[in-house]
């Protein structure tokens, strides 16, 4: 039932992250504007989520069936425990949005990348070697090929020395 509520949150995340990017400003000369990019992420919220409630129920509604049938139970849903993989993106994007402009974008990615790994049980030194190569690599195409402003962070005085 947990991937259920769960489908239903991305879904909700999705539809609110469509609306609120409508709201941003278009530009006359181009034919997309800055709501493009958000508005793809949410239709994709909204896909995965309806997907994992739907397997969730369809799974569901396998199990019942074989309980009705008096079929041995060999499915049984798991408990209804938190577990720490599903709230943990939610949370990383929290970290981003507050530490972000502390410690910086590219800071921030290296840490939330690395936990993520790490709760997966990643070998740390694939962790650590592959959050830093992956994090400099998306903060280099979106700082200099896309041009987008990521923080830069104040905890070393608003500029990343070894990025020129």
């Amino acid at each position: 039932m947990r991937d259920v509520y769960a489908g239903l949150g991305f879904i909700i995340a999705g539809v609110v992250t469509i609306i609120t990017a409508q709201q941003f400003p278009t530009l006359p000369s181009l034919q997309y504007g800055p709501s493009l990019f958000p508005s793809l992420i949410g239709g994709g919220f909204c896909i995965g989520g309806a997907v994992l409630a739907f397997s969730a129920l369809w799974q569901r509604k396998k199990v019942f069936a074989h309980d009705v049938q008096g079929t041995p139970e060999t499915a049984k849903p798991e408990s209804e425990k938190l577990n720490l993989a599903l709230i943990l993106p939610p949370l990383a994007i929290v970290f981003y949005i507050l530490a972000s402009d502390y410690i910086g974008a590219l800071l921030s990615m290296i840490i939330i990348m690395l936990v993520l790994m790490l709760v997966r049980k990643t070998k740390p030194y694939i962790a650590v070697t592959t959050s830093i190569i992956v994090s400099w690599a998306i903060y280099f195409i979106f700082s200099r090929y896309l041009l987008i402003p990521l923080p830069q962070g104040s905890l070393l005085g608003g500029s990343l020395p070894w990025i020129s």
